[in-house]
C-alpha cells in the first residue's frame, strides 16, 4: 500500500526468525557451560584430595577447594602462577625435567609410588605428600591432573613404628652380643656399629664410645666409627690430615661436661655440642649419679631436641650401663677369685716354710757356733781361716733368710703407737748417709706437715728401710733419692703416705705385677730371695694400710706406703 507499512516478504521474515533463534542458541549454549563449569568446579571441590590441572608450561590452570585450604592461597592467587610455588626450592630443577618428560610420555601415575614428595605451603612450611597423576586431553590440548594428599601424620606413624623396631633390633643385638665371648672392647666396638646403622638422615655414620677410668680420671677410648685411622689417639706433626680430624673430632667429644638433673629416670641430660667442625651429640652412659662413659655420635646438620634418638640413644646407654657392670662385675670376681688362690697357695707355702726353716735353724745355729769357734781359733792369713770366715758368712746369710721366712709366715702382734712417721724416715736416711755420698746420691726431702698415726714403729721401719735398700741398689752408678711425706685420701678415707723415688732403671711392666710375690726378685746377686716386698707389703696391710708402685723403664721407679690416719689394723 502506497504511503503504508511496508510489511516485509516471507523470505526476508524467515531470515529475522533465524538470526534470533542463533542468538537464542548461543546464549543457551553459554549458559548450559557456565552451568557446566559450575558443576564440574562443584565436582572438583567435592573430592577429599586437593586437585591440581598444570598446562604444558608449568602454570596452574584450574585447582579446588581443598588445594586452597592444604597450601593456604587463595585460588586468585594460584590461577596462572607455576606450580613451583607449591614445591620447595631445592626441589624444583628436578622438577622442571619430570614435568617435561611427563608431557613427552604421558601416562597414569596413581598414589603409593613410595616417591619422596614434599609440598609448601604459603606459610613456608614444608609437609610429605603423595601424587597421583592423570594426562587430560581437552580440546587438543593436553593438561595434567595432580591429586596431592598430606601424608605426613602417616609418615610420622609409619618412621616412629620403624624406629621403634630399629631400636628393639638394636638393643636385642646388643644384649646377644653381651652374652658371646668377647671382650668389652669388641662389644663396645660392635655396639658402636649397630648405633650408626640407625637409617636417620640427620646423623653422620661416625662416632666414639668411651669410657671413664676411675684411676687415671680419665675417658679412655675404647670404640670409634668413621674417622680413618689408629685407636690410640697419638700422632706427629707430619701426620695425615685423616689423624688430624680423627684428634680434633676426639677432643671435641672430650669437652662435654654433664650435669645432674636429679631427675630419677633422667638423672643426666643428653648434650649437643657444635665445634667449627663438629656437631655431635653426648650421651651419657651412667649407673645412678656414677658415670661409667659417654657414646658421641656425629650429626649432619644442628639437631636441637630430638625426641626420637633421645629416646634411642638413652635405651643403648642403659643398656651399655649394664653391660659395663656386668664386665666390672665378673672382673672383679675373677680378680677375687685369683686373689683367693694365691692366698691359699702362699698361705700354704708359707706353713711349709715355717716348717723347714724351724728344722733348719736349730741344725744351723750349731753349725754357726761350730764355725764361729774355728774362726777364733784359725790363725789369720791362712787357709783354715778363709775357710772359717766364708763358713760364718753364709752361715750369716742363711739365718737373714730364715728369718725374713718366719717373718713372712708368722703371725706377731703389732706394737701400735703415736708416732711422727717423718722422723721413723729421718733416723733411716741417716743409716744410709755415709752410702749415699759414696754413690754420689743425692737425698731429697718433701715432708708435709701430717698428723701422727697408731703404727709399729719397728715394723714400719723395716718397710722403710727396705724401699730405701732397694732404691738405692738400683742406683750404683749415683742418681737423686727422693723421699716425701704427704696426707692422701683414697676411696674416701684418709691416709699418711710415705713415698720413695729413684732415678734408677726402672722396673720393666712384665715385672711390675710380679714384684710382690714371695721369692720374686729383681736382684742378679746373689743377697736376698726376693720376701722383702711381699714382707713389706704383708707389714702394710697388718696395719690397716697398703703399698702401690709406679715406674717408667728408663727413668726409676716410685713406691708408696699407705698408713691409715685412724687406727685399722688388720687382726691378728
Amino acid at each position: 500500500m502506497e504511503g503504508g507499512i511496508k510489511i516485509p516478504g516471507e523470505q526476508a521474515a524467515r531470515g529475522i526468525i533465524e538470526k534470533h533463534r542463533a542468538t537464542a542458541l548461543l546464549e543457551a549454549r553459554r549458559a548450559a557451560g557456565r552451568e557446566f563449569d559450575q558443576l564440574y568446579q562443584k565436582l572438583l571441590d567435592a573430592a577429599p584430595d586437593a586437585m591440581v590441572f598444570v598446562e604444558k608450561s608449568g602454570r596452574i590452570a584450574l585447582v579446588n577447594v581443598q588445594t586452597e585450604r592444604l597450601f593456604g592461597y587463595s585460588r586468585e592467587e594460584l590461577i596462572g602462577r607455576d606450580l613451583h610455588m607449591l614445591i620447595p626450592g631445592r626441589f624444583h630443577a628436578r622438577h622442571k625435567e619430570n614435568i617435561a618428560r611427563f608431557f613427552a610420555n604421558p601416562r597414569t601415575r596413581p598414589m603409593g609410588s613410595g616417591l619422596k614428595i614434599y609440598g609448601l605451603k604459603k606459610d613456608g612450611t614444608e609437609f610429605r605428600a603423595d601424587v597421583s597423576l592423570s594426562p587430560l586431553d581437552i580440546g587438543g590440548e593436553m593438561l595434567v591432573t595432580a591429586a596431592i594428599r598430606d601424608i605426613t601424620g602417616r609418615v610420622r606413624a609409619e618412621e616412629q613404628t620403624e624406629f621403634n623396631y630399629n631400636i628393639q633390633r638394636v638393643i636385642s643385638t646388643i644384649l646377644k652380643i653381651a652374652l658371646e665371648q668377647i671382650t668389652l672392647d669388641e662389644q663396645l666396638d660392635r655396639t658402636l656399629e649397630l648405633i650408626i646403622s640407625i637409617p636417620d638422615p640427620a646423623l653422620e655414620a661416625k662416632g666414639f664410645i668411651y669410657l671413664f677410668d676411675e684411676a687415671s680420671g680419665e675417658y679412655v677410648l675404647k670404640a670409634q666409627r668413621g674417622f680413618p685411622g689408629p685407636r690410640e689417639l697419638t700422632y706427629s706433626e707430619e701426620e695425615p690430615p685423616a689423624i688430624g680430624d680423627l684428634k680434633q673430632a676426639a677432643q671435641a667429644v672430650l669437652t662435654c661436661e654433664f650435669t645432674h638433673t636429679g631427675c630419677a629416670d633422667a638423672p643426666y641430660e643428653i648434650l649437643y655440642r657444635h665445634s667449627s667442625s663438629f656437631i655431635h651429640y653426648c650421651v651419657p652412659i651412667h649407673e645412678g649419679n656414677k658415670i661409667l662413659g659417654l657414646i658421641s655420635i656425629f650429626a649432619r646438620e644442628w639437631p636441637g631436641s630430638r625426641p626420637q634418638e633421645e629416646v634411642f640413644f638413652r635405651a643403648v646407654a642403659n643398656t651399655l650401663a649394664i653391660i659395663i657392670k656386668r664386665y666390672q662385675a665378673e672382673a672383679e670376681r675373677q680378680k677375687l677369685l685369683e686373689q683367693l688362690g694365691q692366698s691359699e697357695k702362699l698361705a700354704a707355702l708359707g706353713r711349709i716354710s715355717a716348717n723347714v726353716a724351724h728344722e733348719i735353724r736349730n741344725p744351723l745355729t750349731v753349725v754357726g757356733g761350730f764355725a764361729r769357734r774355728l774362726q777364733k781359733g784359725a790363725a789369720t792369713e791362712t787357709r783354715e781361716r778363709e775357710y772359717a770366715d766364708f763358713i760364718v758368712s753364709e752361715v750369716g746369710r742363711l739365718e737373714e733368710i730364715l728369718r725374713d721366712v718366719l717373718t713372712y709366715a708368722g703371725t706377731t702382734a703389732l706394737q701400735l703407737k703415736a708416732h711422727r712417721i717423718h722422723e721413723i724416715v729421718d733416723n733411716i736416711l741417716n743409716i744410709y748417709e755415709d752410702l749415699c755420698r759414696e754413690r754420689s746420691i743425692t737425698v731429697r726431702k718433701a715432708y708435709a706437715d701430717v698428723p701422727e698415726i697408731m703404727i709399729d714403729k719397728n715394723r714400719a721401719g723395716e718397710v722403710i728401710m727396705n724401699l730405701v735398700s732397694n732404691a738405692l741398689a738400683a742406683m750404683p752408678a749415683g742418681g737423686t733419692l727422693t723421699v716425701g711425706v704427704a696426707q692422701e685420701q683414697s676411696n674416701g678415707d684418709s691416709f699418711v703416705t710415705v713415698k720413695v723415688s729413684d732415678t734408677g732403671e726402672g722396673i720393666p711392666p712384665d715385672r711390675l705385677q710380679k714384684i710382690f710375690e714371695p721369692f720374686f726378685t729383681t736382684k742378679v746377686s746373689k743377697k736376698g730371695i726376693g720376701l722383702g716386698l711381699s714382707i713389706s707389703r704383708k707389714i702394710m696391710e697388718d696395719h690397716g694400710g697398703f703399698i702401690t708402685v709406679e715406674s717408667t723403664v728408663g727413668k726409676g721407679a716410685a713406691f708408696t706406703l699407705y698408713f691409715p690416719e685412724k687406727r685399722n689394723p688388720r687382726a691378728n
